[in-house]
């Protein structure tokens, strides 16, 4: 059998329609709580009165005279559509701009540059076409749709509706192909999943966005309720399995700002850290205790871990720091020095691993002692006894 392609192959078109729907899941990662994201509603992906997707997945190059474009543009420019409402109509498109393309200084131009840079594109659309019909040998030839959409995008009866789309309008092209659409996705929303897994849960998403209830009143619509929900429960489903430790606020951990120091400031572990008059760690141990306390609270949940196994990692910690403190207050010479160093190696310590998962972040082990030295109960001190 012949592994040519079939004359029929649709290969391309379902390529095509597999990257709207990775699109569309990337724009339901960005919906805000009330938003809504729609299919083939109002265009291709659609928040609505945010923004406004068209989704090529080309590999020709994007010219000024490439159908992808004026398509796109006499597609906003219809009576039944109106762009006032929103922020931003984007043409997503894989395609690098055309060597000699003027259309790729379009989103740094302004309104009325925007519009002399169509102009002059007609103007040589035009001249063309005013020499390829004088070259027909008897009947006209056939104006390119093309052609046809320039002359109804630059009729002055629509310049109005014109200038409100072109000052929106904006190319986002290079996007990134299918497998690196994927990887984005992978990369940027699915943490904390194995990878072998990672690739079942993009697929999930995918499914879920086209289920039958999606499609209600010829209206194909994922809300950010729904959304969230699912993903929620992927993450439930899927994390159970992995040894992956959430990072998500350790990822991305940020000093805390003045108003978070000030509301910790009386803190017991804050306090504890003052005894020691080793103020200038003090930021790292509220974002630590901060970052902490929320993967305690917010995310562990998504992994199915009990509270029991935070407690039995905090005890452990307990025992260790305890045998630690008790060696290095019977070497304490200088109670603010020794009490100073003494800090600096437990908290630069690799942390032992956490039941369930790998070794965990050197700060959520940190946090965790600091949350423990919030405990007045617990009477854990930084500042070494020299008795």
């Amino acid at each position: 059998m012949s592994a040519d392609k079939l004359a029929q192959d649709a290969t391309a078109s379902s390529k095509g329609t597999i990257y709207q729907l990775c699109v569309a899941v990337q724009k339901c990662y960005e919906m805000m709580s009330g938003q809504k994201v729609l299919i083939e509603s109002m265009g291709d992906v659609t928040i609505p009165d945010i923004q406004q997707v068209e989704i090529k997945h080309y590999t020709s190059a994007l010219t000024d005279n490439h159908p992808n474009f004026w398509n796109t543009l006499h597609n906003w420019m219809q009576d039944g559509f109106n762009p006032a409402p929103y922020t931003s109509l984007i043409l997503y498109t894989t395609q690098q701009f055309g060597e000699r393309a003027t259309i790729n200084e379009w989103n740094q131009a302004t309104s009325d540059n925007r519009i002399k840079i169509l102009e002059a594109i007609n103007q040589s659309a035009e001249e063309r076409e005013a020499e390829r019909q004088k070259k027909a040998v008897k009947n006209k030839a056939k104006i390119s749709d093309v052609l046809l959409h320039m002359r109804y995008v630059l009729d002055l009866s629509h310049r109005t509706k014109l200038l409100q789309v072109i000052e929106r309008f904006i190319i986002e092209a290079c996007s990134p192909t299918l497998p690196k659409l994927h990887k984005l996705i992978k990369e940027k929303h699915i943490k904390g999943i194995l990878e072998g897994k990672q690739d079942d849960f993009l697929y999930a998403l995918i499914g879920f966005i086209t289920q039958p209830q999606a499609v209600k009143a010829q209206r194909w619509e994922i809300t950010y309720d729904q959304f969230s929900r699912k993903v929620g429960d992927l993450n439930t489903l899927y994390c159970r399995e992995t040894r992956v430790f959430p990072r998500k606020y350790f990822d991305t951990a940020q000093l805390p700002n003045a108003h978070q120091l000030d509301a910790h400031r009386d803190h017991s572990f804050v306090q504890k850290i003052r005894d020691i008059e080793h103020e200038t760690v003090i930021p790292k141990a509220v974002r630590d205790y901060l970052d902490t306390v929320r993967t305690v609270n917010e995310e562990f949940k998504n992994y199915s871990v009990p509270p029991c196994r935070t407690k039995n990692y905090a005890d452990e910690l307990i025992e260790v720091f305890e045998s630690r403190y008790r060696i290095a207050s019977n070497k304490c010479a200088d109670i603010i020095t020794d009490s100073q160093n003494f800090f600096d190696t437990i908290t630069s310590e690799e942390p032992r691993e956490f039941e369930g998962f790998d070794k965990p972040p050197m700060a959520f082990r940190n946090g965790l002692l600091h949350t423990q030295m919030d405990d007045a109960a617990k009477k854990l001190y930084w500042r070494l006894k020299n008795e």
